[in-house]
């Protein structure tokens, strides 16, 4: 039997950081986390699709930017993200955005990341978990799971997020499928109410205690969105 995965002690999102344009398949937080870091590196964006953190990662922020993926005309090297063609060490800094749950095997695929890491470089990203299927998904990971995936691979996890603006709820009312209009409606004003209600204390029990309905401390608030988040973002680093 294997142990269960803790998460990592709570931390802020490092976001703010970065203050440039974020293209619609690129993601703020995690081009924050590479702004934060000095230097000139290598980044990787793995499973580049219409390499939308090109112009960010190279042009704005000045750091080496090489696009992989399984097909397209936008990525620079065309490869299986569970046997990357990459020399082990290549790079400072992989990113990647939604791309997990599309690889066949995401624990090979986060090992290779690991390999192709240098020590001391970062692997950031976020995976689907509570989103429908979707563009022939395979393995839709759940906070633990990721967890276990990064530390499996030799990464340690510096942090570990919901996607607040992204529940389940979200998803299904936005993403393609069998889902009715009227359904979708109501999905999107439950979504807002739950976003109300998992960041306060609500259960009946907190009006003894005084608490009801005020906010929550930010690592219990990080565990009620857990439960109910559409995406799962990570920040992981190769040990030294």
């Amino acid at each position: 039997m294997t142990s269960v995965p803790r998460w990592p002690a709570w931390v802020e999102p490092p976001d703010g950081a970065y203050a440039g344009p974020v293209p619609r398949r690129a993601n703020a937080r995690h081009l924050s986390i590479l702004a934060r870091r000095g230097g000139s590196l290598d980044a990787l964006d793995l499973g580049c699709g219409g390499a939308d953190y090109r112009h960010p990662i190279r042009d704005v922020l000045g750091h080496r930017y090489v696009g992989v993926d399984v097909a397209g005309e936008h990525t620079d090297v065309v490869a299986n993200a569970c046997a990357l063609p990459f020399r082990s060490r290549s790079f400072d800094h992989v990113i990647t955005n939604a791309v997990l749950e599309h690889v066949t095997d995401p624990q090979t695929a986060v090992r290779e990341v690991s390999r192709v890491l240098r020590p001391g470089g970062y692997f950031t990203g976020s995976a689907a978990f509570l989103e429908p299927h979707h563009l022939h998904s395979h393995f839709h990971l759940a906070p633990d799971g990721m967890v276990h995936a990064l530390e499996a691979a030799g990464l340690s996890v510096e942090g570990l997020w919901p996607e607040e603006d992204w529940l389940v709820y979200d998803s299904l009312a936005s993403m393609p499928g069998p889902v009715s209009g009227p359904a979708r409606w109501l999905l999107r004003r439950i979504a807002t109410m739950e976003r109300f209600l998992k960041g306060r204390h609500f259960h009946p029990r907190e009006l003894a205690t005084g608490r009801w309905l005020r906010q929550r401390a930010p690592e219990t608030r990080r565990e009620a969105f857990m439960t109910v988040t559409g995406q799962v973002h990570f920040l992981s680093v190769k040990p030294t």
